[in-house]
């Protein structure tokens, strides 16, 4: 097996822990001081919201499952999927800016194909 330049005979180094505590969980002292401005003492447990799942198929088509959690609301596929995905990747661009140059891009390729050198 190569070792890629790493000296695999050393053990690597243990997480930082708490002094007072017997290293049963990860400690962080950045983690630990954005929790105490917030007012908490430990963070809560992580849990996951499913939103569904989006999917661009080329060629104009998609497909789309809409639930909240585990609870579907609407599963579509092709083109009104299509739109839905095309609405929510514009929505998802942060700046307007990029809202616009997507836009613009999208209609270049619509009028003109998406190869421009053999227009």
């Amino acid at each position: 097996m190569l070792s890629r330049g790493y000296d695999l005979e050393v053990t690597p180094p243990a997480l930082p822990c708490t002094p007072s505590s017997d290293c049963d969980v990860f400690y962080d002292p950045q983690l630990t001081e954005w929790l105490k401005i917030r007012g908490l003492d430990i963070a809560s447990k992580f849990s996951f919201l499913n939103l569904g799942l989006l999917a661009y198929l080329g060629g104009g088509e998609a497909l789309s499952q809409v639930q909240v959690g585990d609870f579907p609301l609407f599963a579509y596929s092709g083109s009104v999927a299509f739109v839905l995905w095309r609405s929510v990747y514009l929505v998802k661009q942060v700046a307007t800016k990029n809202r616009v140059l997507v836009t613009f891009d999208w209609l270049k390729s619509a009028l003109f194909g998406r190869d421009m050198t053999r227009f």
